[in-house]
């Protein structure tokens, strides 16, 4: 229950449609009718009641304006072999600089170049263009596949066209939403999520980095649950098609009634899980590390003892909206984890709401449809004043 006024899924889903509504033109005219009309009669009025698009011209300014800040992904690699990579790099550079005099004598006596760093153009000739050197130029063979490797993912999803629908969510709605997966047929792939379709938990975060749990409403094809989910049978996908509340759903929230797809929620939660390991002595003098499961716990010992820790985990499924059915339940595979912090776990949807406060979400429409309204409402006026002039 949302702030008393029913569900916090119902209240999104009935403002995002009225926000795309609005950043399309096609806004609901019926309360402009109910402004000008006296008593409800409207048999007077010879009015054009098709909204002025005022709204869909500054929407495509903004969306356009923020898609052509282009940006290239910087990889900076922070694990100790190549901090010392690059710091033994900067120090020879230096050295270079210190010895630059000594090592002209020595080139032009003897011919040998005794300098350790690169010499090319590029090359610092100074102590002080070091710093800038190392941020502009200096890059290891490792960074550069990472970069190449997030290049390659990115257009592989076509992220380029993810771009520009999140750009416009972030306009019209105020929050965008991604989901990134991993399995071994198609590698790491990014998804596109319409924020009308999720449920999350209650934050105040603008980032969304406190949820325990997510998941959005996808409309599935019976193909694509029996490609998704091999082992229903026959019997058990009629089941489904024919189920009264599958068909309720369907007709609430698209409009439509359609046998041929069901409306599945997918969701993550996230909770904790004890990792335990046994370690033991061996006759050398040496420790054998073993993970075990959390209900090990065997008598002490003086050969091998346990030691556990609490981590964060996901676990995520999927269920039809309306039938008691659970296609999927249990504990993720390949989840992501903070490099810094193994404990701590990702979830796969990624959310963004920049101008959130205390759960609500304010957009850039949702900011000018006051006065879109007012326009329309002067339009209409001026309509009425025009068919009394005398031509």
């Amino acid at each position: 229950n949302y702030r008393g006024r029913g569900y916090r899924f119902m209240d999104n889903y009935t403002n995002f449609h009225n926000l795309r509504l609005y950043a399309r033109g096609e806004q609901p005219v019926q309360k402009y009718k109910d402004e000008l009309s006296i008593n409800g009669d409207l048999s007077y009025l010879n009015l054009d009641w098709k909204p002025v698009p005022v709204i869909p011209k500054f929407v495509d300014i903004v969306v356009n304006g923020i898609s052509q800040r282009n940006y290239e992904v910087k990889a900076y690699a922070q694990d100790p072999e190549s901090r010392k990579k690059r710091t033994n790099y900067a120090e020879r550079i230096i050295r270079d600089i210190q010895i630059k005099k000594y090592n002209e004598a020595v080139k032009e006596m003897w011919g040998m170049d005794i300098s350790s760093a690169d010499q090319s153009d590029k090359a610092p000739k100074t102590i002080d263009e070091v710093s800038a050197h190392m941020q502009l130029d200096y890059k290891q063979a490792i960074e550069l596949a990472e970069e190449e490797l997030i290049d390659q993912v990115l257009d592989k999803n076509k992220y380029h066209l993810i771009r520009k629908r999140l750009n416009y969510d972030l306009t019209v709605l105020g929050i965008a939403a991604v989901k990134t997966s991993f399995n071994k047929a198609n590698g790491i792939t990014v998804k596109y999520v319409d924020p009308i379709n999720m449920v999350y938990s209650y934050t105040e975060d603008p980032n969304f980095e406190d949820l325990y749990y997510v998941g959005e409403v996808k409309n599935v094809s019976l193909v694509e649950i029996k490609k998704e989910f091999p082992y229903l049978t026959a019997e058990e996908l009629k089941e489904i098609q024919m189920y009264q509340g599958n068909r309720e759903y369907t007709r609430t929230w698209n409009g439509r009634l359609d046998n041929q797809t069901v409306q599945v929620l997918y969701f993550e939660w996230k909770t904790f899980a004890n990792q335990v390991f046994k370690i033991k002595h061996t006759d050398q003098g040496l420790e054998k590390v073993l993970e075990k499961t959390d209900v090990f716990d065997p008598p002490p010992s003086d050969n091998f003892k346990r030691v556990s820790r609490s981590i964060e985990v996901l676990y995520s499924g999927a269920k039809i909206l309306g039938h008691p059915k659970m296609l999927k339940w249990g504990m993720s595979e390949n989840m992501t984890r903070p490099v810094a912090n193994t404990v701590k776990v990702n979830m796969n949807y990624s959310l963004v709401a920049p101008r959130m406060y205390r759960g609500r979400i304010e957009s850039l429409v949702g900011r000018i449809t006051g006065f879109a309204d007012m326009i329309q409402l002067a339009h209409l006026k001026l309509q009425q004043v025009m068919s009394r002039i005398v031509p």
